[in-house]
């Protein structure tokens, strides 16, 4: 089991390949992400317009906003696609004992 700042916020076989779910810590809105068996959080609002990243998709390993079409890289955060030009932050996750971990505390990236 890690140690704070981390914080569980699902169980790891909740969330299908492919899939995303948003989870809340402590008011904040996140974006927890499994591609090809890896797991990403990520900021649950676009650089571009201030708009929730969870009203989009998955498009492989980058989430697309729903409002104007932008694609952030669920790794580094950086935007893929205009009219974003400003990367969104990125956490650090763990896998232990059959949860996934957040570290809501600063951005990795």
């Amino acid at each position: 089991m890690p140690e704070a700042p981390f914080v569980a916020v699902a169980d790891r076989d909740a969330i299908q390949d492919g899939k995303f779910i948003k989870v809340t810590i402590e008011g904040r809105s996140f974006i927890l992400a499994r591609v090809d068996d890896r797991f990403h959080a990520v900021e649950d609002n676009c650089s571009h317009e201030d708009y929730p990243l969870s009203y989009g998709c998955l498009d492989g390993d980058r989430i697309k906003c729903s409002l104007h079409g932008s694609r952030f890289s669920l790794e580094t955060g950086a935007p893929m696609d205009e009219p974003a030009d400003t990367p969104i932050r990125t956490y650090a996750v763990k896998v232990a004992d059959g949860r996934v971990w957040i570290d809501p505390t600063q951005p990795s990236n």
